[in-house]
């Protein structure tokens, strides 16, 4: 979307993204009960900016690429190692006469080990963002300092627990906990709509639009397909969406069981899959969706820590906001960063800025994205009405109301202002 690439610009590696990705204009959809192939309608998208898809497991080798070759004199990177707050400095100085010398203070502790990735339900599960900590390897746990400590670790949020964990500690009683300047918490939703999903390798025929975006729903909304191109050459990647305890999505699911629902209910896509693909699918264990969270009232602790991406907000990807928002975020600190007259004496300084910038936003995200997933009628309520009424509203007074949430998202505004957009749109329908 526009501000993931925006922020790729402005860190100078969108043209190596944009070679690595491709572009996708519209949609086909099939509704429910609508299998043939000339019954998918196509809308093409009404954007100023060309959406571009690629996996994240792509991006993430793009950007790797990117810094080996543009940043490897500066930059090492190192995989398979955990890595644990020991203390995030004291953030007074040198009150304890271990400060650098200067206003930020002492160091970040951090613990170092070597881990392994964990398949809590054997061969079969599918790996999870938790590691298995080797505490005998040859190098064994180290202890190592950082002048700057970014906690960008995903939904593992290891940095963001600890940051909770010490301001815990620091409150001791009921009134500093309520009202004590500075609270850092993690504000965790109980996923009311879970789902899980399997991933299908598709290769389109040759005269199916390979710049589309394919979806198809299942009678009763069992399950949702979609679609997204992995090249430029008709071969997508499919995601089955499917509720946690559906038949199809246990690991060895008996391959006929997901034929057979594919022939019903996805026949236009079903005689694109071969018996091996489909047996894949079957076999394989569903994978989770994360959860809807988000950090804050601040996003630092102390003057060397700061929270960004899926770390201080995590949304489910059903509309590519957490990785474009997690590209913004790196975008904004670097920006504070560069503005910063002088870091060595104000840095805690830039990462309170970042916070004052980032914090309502990535607040308001997340409650916007997870009010668009609400299961049965409250789901009606706050997605689909609002959607419909934004939609006729802006249709007869554009230059009133503002337009339905996805044209909002569209637009370069801070989610915190088109939340409060959204709310006078609303106020101004009740009083029409």
């Amino acid at each position: 979307g526009h501000r993931g690439q925006s922020a790729l610009r402005s860190l100078g590696a969108w043209d190596d993204v944009e070679r690595a990705s491709v572009a996708v204009v519209g949609r086909r959809d099939w509704q429910p009960g609508k299998t043939g192939e000339e019954e998918g309608r196509i809308t093409m998208a009404n954007k100023r900016v060309t959406s571009r898809v690629l996996a994240r497991d792509k991006l993430v080798g793009v950007l790797r690429r990117v810094l080996e070759e543009r940043y490897g004199d500066v930059v090492e990177l190192r995989y398979g190692y955990q890595v644990e707050p020991v203390d995030f400095g004291d953030p007074d100085g040198e009150a304890d006469g271990t400060g650098d010398g200067n206003g930020n203070g002492p160091p970040v502790r951090l613990e170092v080990s070597r881990c392994t990735p964990v398949r809590p339900g054997g061969d079969t599960a599918a790996v999870v963002e938790e590691c298995s900590v080797d505490d005998s390897a040859d190098d064994g746990p180290s202890t190592v300092t950082a002048n700057l400590l970014i906690g960008a670790d995903g939904a593992a949020r290891t940095i963001a627990n600890a940051m909770e964990a010490r301001d815990r500690k620091r409150r001791v009683g009921p009134l500093s906990r309520l009202f004590g300047k500075g609270r850092f918490k993690v504000t965790r939703f109980d996923d009311d709509n879970p789902r899980v999903y399997k991933s299908v390798p598709i290769k389109f025929p040759s005269h199916w639009p390979s710049n589309l975006n394919y979806s198809a729903r299942s009678t009763g909304n069992r399950i949702t397909l979609e679609a997204l191109p992995s090249d430029s050459s008709g071969t997508y990647c499919a995601l089955l969406l499917m509720k946690p305890d559906d038949p199809l999505s246990r690991p060895s699911c008996p391959p006929s069981e997901l034929r057979s629902f594919f022939d019903t209910e996805f026949p236009q896509f079903s005689s694109l899959i071969g018996d091996g693909v489909m047996s894949d699918v079957a076999g394989k264990a569903a994978s989770s969706l994360p959860s809807f969270r988000y950090a804050g009232p601040r996003l630092h602790e102390g003057r060397r820590t700061v929270l960004l991406g899926d770390c201080a907000h995590t949304v489910k990807p059903y509309f590519g906001l957490g990785a474009n928002t997690a590209l913004q975020d790196v975008e904004r600190l670097r920006g504070i960063l560069a503005e910063t007259d002088d870091l060595s004496e104000d840095l805690g300084g830039a990462l309170e800025r970042f916070t004052d910038e980032v914090a309502a936003d990535s607040r308001a995200l997340v409650t916007l994205s997870r009010s668009m997933d609400r299961p049965g009628r409250l789901g009606t309520l706050q997605f689909v009405l609002p959607l419909v009424l934004d939609s006729a509203f802006h249709k007869v007074a554009p230059w009133l109301f503002g337009p339905n949430m996805f044209g909002m998202f569209r637009k370069d505004m801070g989610y915190r202002a088109i939340q409060w957009r959204k709310r006078l749109d609303r106020t101004m329908q009740a009083a029409v």
